[in-house]
């Protein structure tokens, strides 16, 4: 019962802001507040081997499920205290942007959604609350109804209908291809009597939440959406919305077996999510590298962190039992990146809200108006970064080491996947250098900033800098308490032990990391000063442009083959009405008397049709009464 309250408390919140609106009442804050505390203290358990799950008792072909284990736990934990982090700046922030109630509102529901969706103990509970997700953070991405908004609204709910339309018919086809209408989530492994319909299925699920964790060449949707939306949104929307597609890819490979040598129908998963997901880092941070907005920036970067765990979730799969290490960094980066771009999001909204400025060019020197604010972004910066001392570090330190495991093993192209890996890091340290000295650190900007007094706004990002901090001082808390426990539930049963004889604070790790940071540094010096960073390509250079090349290519075939439809029926329809018209002229010359005609018999007052049926009729009572007389064999 308290999976199902945990969700629908937020729906609560939702009911008392539409009927009493109070300015003075932050209802998402207390909504938020609540279900952080009894979650906390409701869920705790689930880490000690004792999942819950919760049967709404209902008649009929569908019963929804929720089911609570150290993974979705994990997701609940963290969806509740971003929520309660962001009802904090967003009241502040929001009387710049107006419209408060119908964002707060489109909040909670958005966070009841996500919460179904963490919690949902089968596939079509979860799909359920996926399409209710996307509907209400919908207003969130066209909350300004300008030009811009609306387009990236459109694309937003163009793909995350087709990602939902991906989802369904999956959980068809899984159905079909296991005997089972709903198969359960947290129950391990997919035993399929049609492999090869499982297989299908499998891609489906695939594409469909690879959309929404916005997985190259899935992405179109992000960059306009995250830059567009009101900063507390984006913050979301970059910091937990896009790891609901993480949270299914998991789901996904637990279907298909954690721990375990995958059958021969899905033994391309693992492979093909490692070399997705390192096209998404390399295209994430190029296309981050050219940018002037900040918040495209930060977007683009949501691709290529995104990259990073999709990555250690293919190699997780593709070393079978030897994958706890992928498995282990794939759940630790989900929360570092979290807290690091959500930090980075919020603080580009302090800056916005006090110049009216998102373009980096047109900033610098900031860090005299805003210490604080530099301060917190710093924090953020170096954790993205993977600075060591600092969250982010410590995630790609795991990621870094199942690319060695899967490298010793001599496949080629493993070993170039380590090395893009790298060389991503180094483009994330440049394009972030870039941000931060172009903000703060760059020549003073000629534009007019106001009082860069903000308290709330500050205190948002410095109780994400403080976990920040925590997380990166005792690197080893977190996996040990809660991602062993989440990979163990999953099936990979050797996952503590992955973890055996691992040091964080090693001499090779620390070593690398720095010398990718100063690598970075260095880049960012180098493109500033030539000017490569200020090249923009041409847009039909760019995915972005290829997809909406494409789009049009798509709806002008679509309108060749309309108006030929069209055409065609229309010919149809002409060929029709003249056929019909030549035969009703034939029928009104045959029947032009009122009388009948049948033998040399006429009958006044009949038509010619009638004569003709009762003509039918007297052959067949003759035809059928000369059988019966047997004068007929």
């Amino acid at each position: 019962m308290l999976l199902v309250i945990l969700t629908i408390i937020p729906l609560i919140g939702a009911l008392v802001l539409f009927f009493t609106w109070n300015k003075s009442i932050n209802i998402p804050f207390i909504t938020s507040a609540v279900v952080l505390v009894l979650g906390s203290l409701g869920l705790k358990g689930v880490f000690g081997g004792m999942p819950l799950t919760y049967r709404i008792p209902l008649s009929g072909p569908f019963v929804p499920t929720f089911h609570a284990d150290p993974l979705s736990t994990i997701f609940v934990m963290l969806a509740a205290f971003l929520w309660f982090v962001i009802s904090i700046y967003a009241p502040e922030y929001m009387k710049h942007e107006g419209k408060t109630r119908i964002f707060d509102l489109c909040t909670l529901l958005t966070f009841s959604a996500v919460l179904g969706v963490f919690l949902a103990g089968d596939l079509f509970t979860m799909l359920l609350f996926f399409e209710l997700m996307t509907i209400a953070s919908y207003f969130w991405v066209v909350h300004r109804w300008n030009k811009e908004a609306i387009s990236a609204g459109y694309f937003y709910l163009f793909f995350s209908i087709i990602g939902g339309l991906f989802l369904a018919l999956g959980i068809v086809l899984m159905g079909a291809a296991t005997n089972d209408v709903l198969p359960a989530i947290g129950a391990g492994p997919v035993i399929p009597s049609d492999p090869r319909m499982f297989a299908w299925s499998i891609v489906l699920f695939v594409a469909g939440f690879g959309i929404k964790a916005g997985m190259v060449p899935l992405h179109l949707w992000l960059p306009h959406a995250h830059s567009v939306a009101p900063t507390p949104s984006s913050a979301l929307l970059s910091g937990l919305l896009i790891k609901v597609g993480a949270y299914g890819l998991i789901r996904v490979g637990e279907f298909a077996g954690w721990g375990m040598r995958l059958g021969s129908g899905v033994a391309w998963l693992g492979p093909s999510l490692t070399v997705l997901g390192t096209c998404t880092m390399l295209v994430g941070v190029t296309a981050a590298l050219l940018q002037s907005n900040a918040k495209r920036l930060l977007a683009y970067h949501s691709v290529s962190q995104m990259g990073y765990i999709i990555l250690g979730l293919g190699i997780g799969l593709y070393l079978g039992a030897d994958g706890g290490f992928g498995l282990l960094g794939a759940i630790y980066h989900i929360f570092n990146h979290a807290l690091f771009k959500a930090a980075l999001f919020l603080g580009v909204g302090v800056i916005y809200i006090h110049t009216k400025e998102t373009n980096l060019y047109n900033l610098g020197g900031l860090w005299r108006r805003f210490p604080v604010t530099a301060v917190l972004m710093f924090v953020a910066v170096l954790g993205i970064t993977g600075a060591p001392g600092l969250n982010g570090y410590a995630s790609k330190t795991l990621l870094h080491h199942a690319l060695s495991l899967a490298a010793e093993t001599g496949t080629p192209w493993v070993v170039w996947v380590e090395r893009l890996f790298l060389v991503v890091g180094v483009g994330t340290a440049a394009s972030f250098t870039k941000l931060y000295y172009l903000i703060f650190l760059g020549k003073p900007t000629k534009i007019e900033v106001s009082d860069g007094r903000a308290p709330r706004l500050q205190l948002a990002m410095g109780l994400l800098a403080v976990v920040m901090v925590g997380i990166g001082l005792k690197p080893e808390l977190f996996p040990k308490a809660m991602a062993v426990p989440a990979a163990r539930v999953l099936g990979m049963e050797d996952a503590a032990a992955a973890l055996v004889g691992l040091s964080f604070w090693n001499l090779g790790d620390v070593t690398g990391m720095l010398i990718t940071l100063s690598l970075g540094v260095l880049v960012c010096w180098a493109g500033l000063r030539s000017g490569v960073f200020h090249w923009q390509p041409p847009f039909w250079l760019t995915l972005e442009g290829l997809g909406k090349q494409a789009g049009l290519g798509i709806s002008v075939f679509g309108r060749i083959v309309a108006d030929f439809y069209r055409s065609a029926v229309a010919a149809v329809h002409d060929a029709g009405r003249a056929m019909g018209s030549r035969l009703y002229l034939a029928i009104r010359k045959f029947d032009q008397s009122r009388s009948g005609t049948i033998g040399g018999i006429t009958l006044k007052g009949i038509s010619a049709d009638a004569a003709i049926l009762i003509g039918i009729l007297a052959f067949l009572i003759a035809w059928y009464t000369l059988i019966n007389l047997g004068l007929l064999a």
